[in-house]
């Protein structure tokens, strides 16, 4: 167990940020481009076949709505706190995958000849992986606000996972795209090498993987507001006012907060007794007297 003591406390401070978000500010434009082109193109796709007036239009489509995120993101510093600050914010940051991953297995399903798969599947891809990194931007950053200050504690942890399970299923992906790329079936191609992507970038940002510097600092923090899961480049807050009761079960650690418990192997923590009587001591302390 690594544990250290912050000399300084802080309150959650809602004071606009001077300094602009030029992360949150670029994904943000990209992520309203590709949801705007996407739907756009897509739509434009269903009645027309002529690939320039395609193209024409998702480049027309992807600049005015990478302007308008841009915009919003640039306007409102308050945005990326507000978007992170609940799970169903963030969450809503992917949902317009649905409608258009929907489409691409309807066009697969009827057999259309028409560019509609062609479109909504690229589109699906850009939006999801655009809107994902959104949402972690913006849980980082609502984080960041709310803890705002050094750890009372730190614990060492270790994310949950297997190496060897990861790189089979890497493997498969990949070789589900060598297979189809070998009939000639560029879409599907297209699916697998992303899925195959997104679980290897997946790997890399819950630290189970560990490539590159500061990959090592995957711990438990707990602050004022909360407990901490941080990972090389993600955080997430579970606020102690959230938290029911925590308990051993099945050799996992539950830190039960109704829909969303937190789990926690034995195996992850160094001692995982300590840490729970811990969590016990800090609930304890949050009770009215």
């Amino acid at each position: 167990m690594a544990v250290s003591n912050a000399s300084d406390s802080f309150e959650n401070d809602d004071r606009e940020r001077d300094t602009p978000d030029i992360a949150f500010q670029f994904v943000a434009a990209v992520y309203g481009g590709a949801l705007l082109a996407g739907f756009v193109t897509t739509a434009t796709a269903l009645v027309s076949e002529s690939l320039t007036v395609l193209a024409a239009t998702y480049a027309g489509s992807f600049v005015v709505g990478a302007s308008g995120g841009l915009a919003l993101a640039s306007v409102d510093r308050q945005l990326p706190t507000r978007l992170g600050r609940t799970f169903t914010r963030r969450l809503a940051l992917i949902g317009p995958v649905v409608p258009l991953g929907l489409v691409v297995v309807g066009a697969w399903l009827a057999g259309l000849e028409s560019y509609v798969d062609a479109v909504a599947l690229p589109s699906a891809i850009l939006v999801f992986v655009t809107g994902h990194m959104l949402s972690q931007l913006a849980e980082n950053r609502y984080v960041d606000r709310v803890v705002n200050g050094n750890p009372d504690t730190t614990w060492a942890w270790e994310p949950p996972g297997s190496l060897k399970l990861d790189g089979i299923l890497v493997g498969l992906y990949l070789l589900l795209a060598t297979g189809n790329a070998a009939v000639g079936n560029w879409l599907q191609t297209l699916l697998w090498v992303s899925l195959g992507g997104l679980w290897v970038g997946n790997c890399l940002v819950d630290g189970r993987w560990r490539i590159g510097p500061g990959t090592d600092r995957t711990e438990i923090q707990f602050h004022d507001a909360g407990l901490v899961k941080r990972r090389p480049y993600t955080r997430s807050l579970v606020r102690w006012d959230e938290i029911n009761h925590v308990r051993m079960q099945r050799g996992d650690l539950v830190v039960d907060r109704g829909l969303r418990d937190v789990r926690f192997d034995r195996g992850e923590l160094e001692d995982p007794d300590a840490f729970l009587e811990a969590i016990d001591r800090r609930l304890a302390a949050q009770e009215p007297s």
